[in-house]
């Protein structure tokens, strides 16, 4: 590689890793200045810094952002179970690598396969996962994660995409 395009490449990979850090930094904020309204605000915007982070800087970030957020949100106190903690990263980790995979026929429809895919994962986690660590899992958790994890999937995305819209605006 030439001097020139290594000092562009170089710069560009700094863009993206401060880019990665602000939208980890938005998603941190919103676990914790929203975090007693629970599941039913932090869910939607956590979710829509994820897709965020795909459309804006790339997979890698939202896997960043991804794996990131349930770790900071057990330290926080946030996140009650540590077992709980993996289950969630992969169901980020699914969320964003079906979105990206699926954008580029249809964001909308992108939204909606991550979702289920999230919404699967997750259900079948805490169905055959968490139960190699607790034996009784909390019935909290048990409702926590099915049906209101499509459901913050689905509007966090959907967030997500009015919000570039506006961004990134379509030329006329």
């Amino acid at each position: 590689m030439n001097p020139g395009k290594a000092v562009v490449h170089q710069k560009k990979m700094e863009v993206q890793v401060a880019q990665t850090g602000l939208l980890l930094a938005i998603a941190l904020i919103f676990q914790v200045f929203f975090a007693r309204f629970m599941q039913p605000v932090v869910g939607p915007l956590v979710n829509m810094t994820l897709i965020l982070s795909v459309l804006l800087v790339g997979k890698k970030a939202g896997i960043i952002v991804g794996s990131m957020t349930p770790v900071v949100a057990y330290m926080l106190g946030i996140m009650p179970l540590f077992p709980v903690i993996p289950l969630v990263i992969m169901g980020n980790i699914s969320y964003v690598l079906l979105f990206d995979v699926f954008k580029k026929y249809n964001s909308y429809l992108a939204v909606a396969i991550s979702a289920i895919g999230k919404f699967v994962v997750l259900v079948l986690g805490v169905r055959f996962m968490i139960p190699l660590f607790l034996e009784q899992i909390p019935p909290m958790i048990i409702t926590a994660f099915s049906i209101p994890q499509l459901y913050t999937a689905l509007i966090g995305g959907g967030f997500a995409l009015f919000l570039y819209q506006k961004i990134h605006p379509k030329p006329k």
